[in-house]
């Protein structure tokens, strides 16, 4: 019975990282989007590759991208937490 809870519980974390790396990435993505809807030439200087007439798509990928890595970071990170709370409490 052990051996199921510790499963279902990894199993949620892992549920919890992979649900909040896809928010982040959309929030990621839209943030992107709504700066370089602003200041296209802001985001043509920030990037070294040409986006060619589509910045704000460029924009939202870019964004899409970062967002994944720090919304796995954090989720992973708070994963890891309330596994070593869990584990203090037993």
């Amino acid at each position: 019975m052990n051996t199921e809870n510790a499963i279902k519980g990894a199993i949620g974390f892992f549920v919890i990282i992979v649900v909040g790396s896809l928010l982040s990435a959309f929030l990621g993505g839209a943030f992107g989007a709504l700066v370089a809807a602003i200041s296209p030439e802001f985001v043509k200087s920030l990037f070294s590759a040409d986006a060619g007439e589509s910045v704000v798509r460029y924009s939202f990928a870019v964004g899409m991208i970062w967002g994944v890595f720090i919304g796995a970071a954090v989720a992973g990170f708070a994963c890891f937490l309330a596994a070593v709370i869990k584990i203090l409490r037993i």
